[in-house]
């Protein structure tokens, strides 16, 4: 990935609306992101890829090291876990 993929991945990654979509999905977001995915098809592989990172079944994003520790902890505090 480039750097600017690299950027509006991360923009997926941490938008509270995507985070409750993916993890929490409701009607009203479901609609929203469809809406989204419909206006911006350029967008839609990046959208699967941050949902497949947020569901742990993937971590194809390569950051320098404090990127991806700082990356992880916005994530997981927007989650309202806690990270040991």
């Amino acid at each position: 990935m480039n750097s600017t993929t690299d950027k509006r991945l991360i923009s997926f990654l941490v938008n509270d609306d995507f985070i409750n979509y993916v993890l929490n999905p409701n009607l009203i977001l479901k609609e929203l992101w469809e809406d989204y995915s419909n206006a911006h098809p350029e967008d839609i592989s990046l959208l699967d890829e941050a949902r497949r990172i947020l569901l742990g079944e993937t971590m194809l994003i390569e950051l320098p090291t404090n990127d991806t520790i700082d990356l992880e902890k916005s994530i997981f505090e927007k989650c309202g876990l806690s990270i040991s």
